[in-house]
């Protein structure tokens, strides 16, 4: 059998620990092969060994995940999963696993490697048949919290990008290896256990150029391109091209395929995953073709980024006008609960529902509304927080959240002017609408704000926002002065605040010196008030307020040394860069239990 893609481990949530019970560390496995039906698993079984050699566990049941048998011959295949669950110890484990067969137990299973496809292999050269052996999975200790390493934006729109990139993988390497180096301290967990994607994880917009009726289509008049109707064939040959993307992106033995054999992943699409600008180019995503395109992204997003497709054949619509019922958009929860700290992951889907509708006002002048979340996402995100303030934890546990919003919720501000210009060789409207901080996004924003401060004060948690999209490294930090976000157990403190972590890129070239000056001399980057007593301020990251250098997240929980009552888990967040060493990190805490009696 061939080995098409993968493996690719993607994160489970992790319950409350029961004290009667042996704790564990879950994910699910997924790989592609080039399996002709869905209803016939293939002869594998998953194993995983400890540094001795020893078996740990063993897992005989695959699953489909994404059944892709109806694309061309060349791509078609099956996505099967292995749901895994090991054991915790008192001590971090790292573990090898491997496929076997069971007629030869002990005997790693192996694969054979596509044939390069065209002009475009997956790898530079064809791979021999090998067995697939991939050691240092880590899992955590019984009662601790995973390392997190977060990333965005994994690769360029442009060839010309590209090419300015000596190694455009340093930064996979360098996470890579901080994977497998044990800490100096034993007491702390080695490598990582979640690896968070911010979105741009795959850079679609090649298919442009390499997809001929889609490049004719798009040289057309904007006239053209709102009313031309999909030719019959064209849905399903676009999702075979962006499978085939995944294949050459996330496949062989370079750049993110190695981390993701090895850390289980949550990830979250943006406007590349898509194509460029997804979302903020206003009519022509009402057009066919604009439609059926992001109908291949999602349902592509679903296979190898969410690890489970249902219904692969049906199109998808984007969640702007409630025309799929129930709606669909990508919000995701994730809570990973120690006995003293819950840490929950909440990925904004800013993408499905990102649009602009006319409203009609009955006058002769209608108003554009511009939204970036759905209504439906905005229903999922309050019942969720609504639901995270129940749990019985709250009040008697630390907790953490951290929210992924692909794009920076505080970054640069250019006004109402700047988005207007188009014409000229200037086109930057969509750049600029894709932003927080564009002005027909900024009441929605102020909500957002507003949200997140009403849960740190109601499930007493840290909130932290990770963010991408922008090609440089960033930190901001919004600051609430309003009585309804103040914490009782902070006593005379006067405000409570927010921070955001920016980092992005970890392929994509930087932005150049001078390119940037002139972005910052058309913006503003100083303390801005907004409504609702909240205020938001950029703050250096080593010694400059951007870091213009590729880059990445490390993220750890730590709990305090002694038990002292006290005191609560931290979480520290350190940029990890291609050239500059930064030693500095974002420490955040959560706020002191409630006073009881």
């Amino acid at each position: 059998m061939k080995l098409l893609l993968g493996p690719i481990l993607y994160a489970r949530a992790q319950a409350t620990p029961d004290p009667k019970s042996h704790d564990v560390w879950s994910f699910f496995v997924n790989v592609f092969l080039d399996s002709t039906s869905a209803k016939k698993p293939p002869a594998l079984r998953l194993c995983f060994r400890d540094a001795k050699g020893q078996r740990v566990a063993v897992f005989d049941e695959a699953k489909p995940a994404a059944d892709l048998t109806a694309l061309p011959k060349d791509t078609r295949g099956v996505v099967w999963r292995w749901e895994v669950i090991l054991p915790r110890t008192d001590v971090a484990q790292r573990l090898s696993y491997h496929f076997e067969s069971p007629d030869t137990p002990g005997v790693p299973v192996t694969f054979e490697r596509p044939t390069p496809r065209d002009n475009r292999p997956w790898s530079s050269k064809v791979i021999p048949p090998e067995p697939l052996v991939v050691s240092d999975v880590v899992v955590p200790a019984r009662g601790v919290s995973p390392n997190i390493a977060f990333f965005s934006c994994n690769g360029a729109s442009r060839a010309s990008d590209w090419s300015n990139l000596a190694q455009p993988f340093a930064l996979w390497d360098r996470m890579l290896q901080q994977h497998q180096r044990d800490p100096v301290d034993p007491a702390k967990t080695p490598g990582f256990q979640l690896l968070l994607g911010g979105g741009d994880q795959l850079y679609a917009d090649s298919l442009h150029n390499t997809l001929d009726v889609l490049n004719a289509f798009m040289k057309l008049p904007r006239s053209e391109r709102l009313k031309l109707p999909v030719p019959d064939g064209l849905s399903e040959k676009l999702f075979a091209e962006y499978v085939w993307l995944y294949r050459e992106r996330w496949g062989g033995s370079q750049g993110i395929a190695p981390v993701l054999r090895r850390v289980p992943g949550l990830f979250m699409w943006d406007d590349h995953d898509i194509f460029d600008g997804w979302g903020s180019h206003e009519d022509l995503q009402q057009a066919p073709w604009y439609r059926a395109l992001y109908s291949a992204a999602a349902r592509a997003f679903e296979a190898f980024q969410r690890g489970f497709l249902d219904q692969p054949t049906k199109a998808r619509e984007p969640d702007d006008r409630g025309v799929v019922k129930p709606a669909r958009h990508y919000f995701q929860t994730f809570c990973f609960s120690t006995a003293d700290c819950d840490l929950d992951v909440v990925l904004l889907d800013l993408r499905s529902g990102r649009t602009s509708r006319v409203m009609d006002t009955g006058d002769a002048h209608p108003q554009t509304e511009f939204t970036v979340m759905s209504r439906s996402q905005w229903d999922a995100f309050d019942a969720w927080r609504e639901e995270h303030r129940q749990r019985p934890e709250n009040g008697k546990k630390a907790r953490h959240v951290l929210v992924v919003s692909s794009v920076p919720l505080v970054h640069l501000r250019f006004g109402p002017a700047m988005e207007r210009m188009t014409g000229g060789g200037v086109e930057l409207r969509d750049d600029l609408l894709d932003q927080w901080e564009s002005s027909v996004h900024r009441g929605e924003r102020t909500r957002l704000l507003m949200n997140l401060f009403s849960l740190a004060k109601k499930s007493y948690c840290a909130v932290t926002v990770l963010s991408g999209d922008v090609h440089v490294g960033a930190r901001a930090r919004v600051r609430s002065r309003n009585p309804d976000h103040l914490v009782p157990a902070l006593g005379t403190v006067g405000e409570v605040f927010i921070e955001q972590v920016t980092s992005s890129p970890i392929v994509h070239p930087p932005p150049g010196w001078l390119s940037f000056k002139g972005m910052l001399a058309l913006s503003e980057d100083s303390r801005e008030d907004l409504p609702g007593f909240l205020q938001t301020e950029l703050l250096p990251v080593g010694k400059e307020l951007y870091l213009r250098d590729r880059n990445w997240l490390s993220i750890r929980l730590e709990r305090p040394k002694h038990r002292d009552t006290t005191a609560r888990p931290k979480l520290w967040v350190k940029w990890i860069a291609e050239k500059e060493n930064l030693p500095m990190e974002v420490v955040v805490e959560p706020p002191p239990f409630p006073a009881v009696g």
